[in-house]
């Protein structure tokens, strides 16, 4: 007991290249003891018997899955025996909702008895659990943390393959809390493709991210993915299924943070579509549920909605509201790590230059030298679109802009270059 605990904290030490090693280890000398509902599926019986009891109740599936708290998706995968269930609870819920006793679905569940019994206790299978849980977190926590200040693809990119592979055969206890690990961390290969501008690459680990979300019946998961997709379908100029997109995310939204970060999005969708009416009611909507939470450990708060409608006002061509705003938001976050700098100056960048304020190039030499700093081929792109937004303004032909201009490309070149031969 004490070696498998030594790992669950030797993962939270050590969150990088080794975590996926570590985290496997512990999986594999932890799983096949505390696995629940051993043994091998006889013909699919279980499924069988959850779907016969179901039919007898003439319920369909999904309102099996809503008495149960879980997808529709997810019954069926037990019913055509492609899942096992995981937890001594879902037993328990599962036998009362379907009036059968929990010896019932236990007994057709299993081809034998294990053929050993359980060595550890329900307290420390408990302990092991919550450890798990914790390192899991820290690692996403402190992985994310540590990208605001350079890239981290390769040893996520290591960690998300080495859980892929171990999940393939594992079914214990650990299972759910890994499915939650993996979704997050394709989340953070997401953004981090996104940064690179590999839309394509960014589109699969997000659609990963909702499909895991689905097999865990997680709904804020689920909408959080969902949020990432309608990003995706922005990104293309599909605003269509970008808006239906955010809709499914907004009918499962149920914390207020994630419903503050769809009507945020919502909010960039409009601006970017150029509806000016659908951005105000969307970040007036953002900012009073911000204005509603305290002290956020999420990526929603009111900074991030003030920011948002900056940008916003910048799109839509009405850059001295957004330079009120930021005036505003500059007397209240007096720390910024590296990447949410970088992000700050290029926003002024954009609402300055908008404006005609010559203060727009420091602000953009800024961002620009942090984005080659944080090696971020989207903060560039972001850059050359504001150049290219204003060559025909008389901002646009100044030297000063000409100048920049051709930073940004030869900060582009680099960064190119330097993917190319980090690829080889």
């Amino acid at each position: 007991m004490s070696r498998t605990l030594a790992r669950v904290q030797y993962v939270l030490m050590f969150p990088h290249a080794s975590c996926g090693i570590a985290l496997s280890r512990l999986l594999s000398s932890v799983g096949t003891s505390l696995s629940f509902g051993g043994g091998d599926m006889d013909n699919n019986a279980f499924g069988k018997l959850i779907r016969d009891c179901r039919e007898e109740h003439q319920w369909k599936q999904e309102e099996l899955a809503e008495r149960w708290g879980f997808t529709r998706q997810y019954v069926s995968l037990i019913e055509r025996g492609k899942r096992k269930l995981d937890r001594p609870e879902q037993v328990t819920r599962l036998a009362d909702i379907l009036s059968i006793t929990e010896e019932q679905l236990i007994h057709t569940g299993k081809k034998r008895p294990p053929e050993r019994p359980v060595q550890q206790s329900a307290e420390n299978n408990d302990l092991l659990l919550r450890a798990l849980l914790q390192s899991a977190e820290n690692i996403v926590k402190l992985s994310w943390s540590i990208w605001q200040n350079r890239p981290l693809t390769g040893d996520l990119s290591r960690l998300e393959r080495r859980l892929s592979e171990d999940l393939l055969s594992y079914r214990g206890p650990f299972r759910q809390p890994t499915l939650h690990l993996l979704a997050f961390l394709h989340e953070c290969l997401g953004n981090q493709a996104i940064d690179q501008m590999a839309d394509g690459e960014a589109s699969d680990h997000f659609q990963q991210m909702y499909d895991i979300a689905e097999e865990l019946g997680d709904r804020d998961l689920l909408c959080l993915a969902m949020i990432h997709q309608a990003e995706m379908f922005r990104r293309m100029r599909r605003f269509e299924f970008s808006f239906r997109r955010l809709e499914a995310a907004e009918r499962r939204a149920a914390p207020q943070w994630l419903q503050g970060l769809v009507w945020q999005n919502y909010a960039r969708t409009f601006s970017v579509y150029g509806d000016e009416q659908g951005f105000l009611r969307a970040i007036d909507r953002a900012e009073s549920i911000a204005e509603r939470i305290e002290a956020p450990m999420h990526p929603f708060d009111k900074v991030s909605v003030l920011q948002e409608r900056a940008q916003g006002y910048t799109l839509l061509w009405q850059p001295e509201k957004a330079i009120a705003i930021c005036q505003k938001i500059d007397q209240m976050r007096p720390f910024r790590p590296l990447r949410e700098q970088s992000s700050y100056h290029i926003l002024k960048a954009q609402a300055y230059c908008s404006h005609g304020d010559q203060r727009g190039i420091e602000h953009a030499l800024t961002g620009l030298r942090m984005a080659e700093i944080l090696q971020s081929k989207r903060y560039v792109r972001r850059l050359q679109q504001m150049c290219d937004r204003l060559i025909d303004k008389h901002m646009g032909r100044t030297p000063a802009m000409q100048d920049l201009r051709r930073e940004i490309l030869t900060t582009w070149d680099k960064l190119s270059h330097h993917n190319s031969s980090t690829m080889q």
